[in-house]
């Protein structure tokens, strides 16, 4: 398969820097006026060499020779959010590359900004060059090479002859690398979305049918129930709800009582396990909520802007709702209703605004009567804007400087560079208590001392007020971000990786190769925003789209990269440490058996062992463990010892065409015989089974001479022999340990006829084949996906 990686490469978080002086950027002579050639060294994704691109798009042009040797570095201080020409009304505001899509507002600044010109030649081209007045002087000479790419970029926007380049993608960039086929991904896809194999009749289809095939079976596979599962647990790592399941009582405990009084009496007066279900019920509120909107196939936008909620018969009890059910016991039966609440003697609608106005959301990411739901701000701008607002303004800030003013946060520039974007959507939240964090309080104002409620450049009008995060959720979805935001979070939840962060210091090694990565993802980001948005925001459609790019199906490059390629192809591959759930669907699905606890039969792993193997609680972990570490390997052998031990017996009580693990051996199945010879078709029997497992559990299919088969089968020799000499000398017994027997169904807890149990082994086989399977599912290939 040529260069093969394990694990992903360390992703670079660069820090950004400022110059002030133009000087400092070395001329390079070959920046010029012709549009489609490369300047300076820049890692070609084609070839995984250094060179120039054939031809670079207007957009391309700009991040590569205007963007980054120029105003990254020599404009971006004075005309970002609070430098010193924004304070001073300027036309042109140039925002860092922190923020979401700033090639593109970039762009669309710089168009605005070109239009005001003196004696026919823009301000652009005039004002760093000290021609017309500029508040920051001369910082650009017309000789320099920077100074031609930037009359190259205007040229283009103001001829309207701005270059495309035919048949470009995002693949462009992968054309070197090995893909998963279109059943190797169908696999791996679906023991990730619904914890099981493959069936017979969707591996054929996608044989048949391929690429097409494939995301059509995939998009199927989405109607599961398994798939809303692993929807939630993806969703609860952004929006950390589950919290409230940590103990019995705990979400219901946060609604505000005189607003939802069952939470009191009613609720009390409840068998412990009808509470744990209406607790878990008011729990998921928002992660049904968005299980509702996918199964329904609506409008991923309705995340922010629906105007109802949903409800099992658990929780609509507990919230008075008046609602139907099929079955009044089942907890997975979910319908859309709406919250109400008692004013005035009356029942007024909840201000429903998806997720927004969930309890269980804004319980989780709180207030207070100081933060007046900056923080709440902050958890939109991160979740649905694609934007870290605090990075966004990253500069040093002196504490001591904001005593100067009255009101800091509108007055001090070095603060209301954040300000004035956090405070107009915080003001969204107005109509919620800062205290009891649901108490919904329509009579509330908001502070005169902040920025008006709004977004971006458009102020709330005083009678949208009542209806601020309906308001507010209707302009997210309609920028540009809501959906790329939903990519990045879909992207990293299926992949295990953040997005990349655009590099700034050019000085850097290998800042070329990391600023070519970024532009590739950059571009696939974009691709899969635009089918989702094409899709009329459908979620399957955005999950396809990735599945079936290079960033989930990536196993390796057709030859030896350079230095530069691989840092290029650093977050590009199909190596990544599986999750505590999804490890423990994995096993369950290849293994047949689960790694539980005897006693109320939760999985091991996302219980006892959740957070040893890095994963969360959303509480006080809210981090998941990309990269293993000492306690994971020790979690890794007792989960493969103690599975082993208790699938191995178990499998050989099946019939072959029923078992799971070895469907071509049986118990009588030995290497060598009395005499010492060996039996050529129990050997040939044991491989076979061997290269089964590599298949089943690896997903890697071997000819019968592989070195791993052998690897393995003289490690079933070894045990075999060495085991078997200790029952013979009576230094092992020919009894299996307890947990290892085989005696009742794990399905139905029943026991199984004595004639099918297995609970001796006198010749040692059983015990040889768990060795085999404990090696293999110690594999890291096992591990990862």
């Amino acid at each position: 398969m040529g260069y093969r990686w394990l694990i992903v490469a360390t992703l670079f978080v660069l820090a950004a820097g400022c110059k002030d002086d133009a000087d400092t950027q070395a001329p390079r002579p070959d920046v010029g006026a012709q549009a489609n050639n490369a300047i300076g060294e820049d890692a070609s994704f084609a070839d995984g060499a250094v060179g120039e691109p054939d031809c670079l798009s207007t957009r391309d042009f700009f991040s590569r020779e205007v963007w980054g040797p120029l105003m990254s570095t020599t404009c971006t201080g004075c005309h970002q959010l609070g430098g010193a020409a924004f304070e001073q009304n300027s036309r042109l505001t140039l925002l860092p590359s922190n923020y979401p899509g700033f090639l593109d507002t970039n762009i669309e600044n710089l168009r605005e900004a070109m239009k005001v010109q003196f004696g026919g030649v823009s301000q652009l081209l005039l004002k760093p060059t000290g021609r017309v007045a500029h508040g920051g002087g001369e910082v650009l000479s017309i000789d320099s090479a920077e100074y031609a790419a930037l009359e190259e970029f205007v040229r283009r926007i103001e001829s309207n002859e701005e270059e495309t380049c035919p048949d470009t993608s995002s693949h462009d960039a992968f054309d070197d690398l090995t893909m998963l086929s279109p059943t190797q991904t169908l696999r791996k896809a679906a023991l990730h979305l619904v914890g099981r194999l493959p069936t017979t009749n969707e591996y054929a289809a996608v044989e048949a049918g391929g690429e097409a095939a494939l995301k059509t079976t995939l998009t199927a596979m989405m109607g599961e129930d398994a798939f809303y599962d692993r929807l939630s647990t993806l969703w609860n790592d952004i929006f950390l709800t589950d919290r409230y399941l940590s103990y019995r009582g705990h979400a219901t405990g946060v609604l505000y009582r005189e607003d939802f009084p069952r939470t009191q009496e009613w609720f009390a007066g409840l068998d412990d396990a009808t509470k744990d279900r209406v607790n878990f019920a008011v729990a998921r509120e928002p992660l049904e909520l968005i299980n509702y909107i996918v199964r329904n196939d609506r409008p991923f936008t309705e995340i922010i802007t629906a105007d109802y909620t949903v409800f099992n018969p658990f929780s609509a009890n507990l919230y008075e709702v008046p609602l139907q059910f099929t079955n009044a016991q089942d907890a997975g039966e979910w319908r859309a209703a709406k919250i109400g609440v008692t004013r005035d003697g009356s029942r007024v609608d909840f201000p429903h605004a998806g997720v927004l106005s969930s309890p269980m959301v804004l319980s989780r990411f709180p207030t207070t009567p100081t933060n007046r739901n900056r923080a709440r701000a902050r958890f939109v701008f991160k979740t649905f804007l694609a934007t870290d607002i605090l990075r966004v303004a990253e500069r040093p800030i002196d504490p001591t400087a904001s005593t100067a003013f009255l009101n800091p946060t509108r007055d001090d520039s070095a603060c209301n560079v954040c300000h004035y974007m956090i405070d107009p959507i915080a003001g969204a939240f107005q109509k919620f208590d800062d205290n009891s964090q649901t108490r919904y309080r329509p009579e509330r104002q908001w502070y005169t001392d902040m920025f008006a409620p709004g977004f971006g450049k458009e102020a709330m009008t005083v009678s949208d007020f009542d209806d601020a995060l309906q308001w507010l959720g209707q302009r997210i979805v309609a920028d540009s971000r809501f959906a790329l935001s939903i990519v990045h979070i879909m992207h990293e939840g299926l992949t295990g990786r953040a997005p990349l962060i655009h590099p700034e210091d050019r000085a850097a090694a290998g800042y070329d190769a990391r600023r070519n990565a970024w532009e590739a993802q950059d571009a696939y980001f974009r691709e899969v925003a635009d089918a989702f948005v094409g899709a009329d925001y459908n979620l399957k459609v955005a999950a396809v789209a990735i599945i079936a790019g290079p960033y989930f199906r990536a196993d390796g490059v057709q030859a030896t990269p350079s230095a530069a390629r691989l840092i290029e192809l650093g977050e590009v591959a199909t190596a990544r440490l599986s999750s505590p759930e999804l490890l423990a669907r994995k096993i369950s699905a290849l293994v047949g058996v689960r790694w539980d606890r005897s006693w109320d039969k939760r999985e091991l792993l996302e219980t006892d062992y959740s957070i040893l193997f890095g994963g969360i609680n959303s509480d006080t972990v809210i981090d998941r463990l990309k990269a293993p570490n000492g306690v994971v390997a020790n979690v890794v052998w007792r989960m493969a010892n103690e599975v082993s031990c208790k699938a191995t017996g178990y499998d050989f009580t099946h019939t072959k065409a029923k078992r799971v693990l070895f469907p071509h051996v049986e118990l009588t199945d030995m290497p060598f015989a009395v005499s010492g010879d060996e039996v050529p078709a129990a050997a040939a029997r044991i491989r076979e089974n061997i290269r089964y497992l590599h298949l089943h559990l690896l997903g890697e299919e071997l000819a019968l001479d592989d070195p791993a088969i052998e690897r393995a089968y003289v490690l079933f020799v070894e045990t075999w022999q060495e085991g078997k000499q200790g029952v013979a000398d009576g230094t092992q017994p020919d009894w299996l340990f307890w947990a290892c027997r085989a005696e009742k169904n794990l399905e139905t807890d029943q026991p199984l006829p004595e004639a099918n149990q297995v609970r001796r082994d006198p010749d040692y086989v059983v015990r040889s084949w768990m060795a085999v399977l404990t090696y293999l599912l110690a594999d890291y290939r096992f591990l990862y996906e």
